[in-house]
């Protein structure tokens, strides 16, 4: 998931419960330590950078599935995937051991018309598709299109909300092309004003933004895309290394022309593209 903040974990919590709650999503339940100071941020799609250990030198955010300040519990799921030493420890976690965390942030914020909702996620944004379906009010009117690794992925989310839920499995996920980006792009829009939010691979949300911002011209507060993952990302890595001056350039000409950051950011992808990322 995407970390947006230079904060390192500072606190530490026990783990108390683990369960597989899909085949490939495991969640992990802690509570006491140090969450007993824990502060929520409020916000649905909130994340913490978790700290694993020994040292705790490794680090990843994840979201904040659930938060129950009376029983002082916090849930994170882990989308089981190849490879990675987060999903290594969530795998073997047992009750007793320890796992830091940092201060909590989010950026799910739909405008105060919004009249619907469209959430677009594969297994590392469906936590927070979760979260932000069962905190809705009644009144809310949401469709939900998730990518998960395998039709038993699929899952029930308790809401009050009008809800509708269109399943994809089988792509994405890190075994094949996205599909998401072209669900996002064909899906029927209603006339009123709206809200999407977004959650995937790194490459598929700059598709998804492309289309927002360029191709309706939405204005940025109709949005939030945030990429949680990236593909092929020691490749990825290997390759930005070569072309990080050019990426950089355009980054410090847009800052430096007192470009706000979505104008920042247009000028980072834009350079991105050109390199081939």
């Amino acid at each position: 998931m995407p970390v947006h903040s230079s904060e390192q974990p500072d606190r530490w919590a026990p783990v108390v419960r683990t369960e597989r709650v899909t085949p490939n999503m495991q969640r992990i339940t802690l509570s006491g330590g140090d969450l007993t100071e824990f502060e929520s941020s409020g916000v649905p799609d909130e994340r913490v950078l978790l700290a694993f250990p020994p040292g705790g030198a490794d680090q990843r955010s994840f979201t904040v599935r659930r938060w129950d300040p009376s029983a002082c519990e916090m849930d994170i799921d882990f989308a089981v995937h190849a490879g990675g030493a987060a999903i290594r420890w969530a795998l073997q976690a047992s009750p007793g051991e320890v796992l830091g965390f940092s201060a909590a942030a989010g950026w799910y914020s739909p405008p105060t018309d919004t009249a619907w909702q469209l959430l677009v996620a594969d297994m590392t944004g469906l936590p927070a598709v979760g979260r932000i379906v069962e905190e809705l009010p009644g009144s809310a009117h949401v469709h939900v299109i998730a990518e998960i690794t395998a039709a038993e992925d699929r899952q029930q989310f308790t809401t009050e909300a009008d809800v509708m839920v269109t399943w994809l499995h089988g792509s994405g996920n890190g075994t094949g092309r996205s599909r998401l980006a072209e669900a996002a792009r064909t899906w029927p829009r209603p006339s009123e004003p709206g809200y999407v939010w977004f959650a995937g691979e790194a490459r598929t949300s700059r598709d998804v933004r492309h289309r927002l911002r360029h191709e309706l011209g939405w204005p940025a507060n109709r949005y939030d895309v945030m990429g949680y993952w990236r593909a092929n990302k020691e490749e990825w890595v290997a390759r930005y290394e070569t072309v990080r001056e050019q990426i950089e350039a355009a980054r410090d000409s847009a800052l430096a022309a007192g470009e706000d950051f979505d104008a920042v950011r247009d000028a980072v992808d834009a350079a991105l593209e050109r390199s081939g990322l």
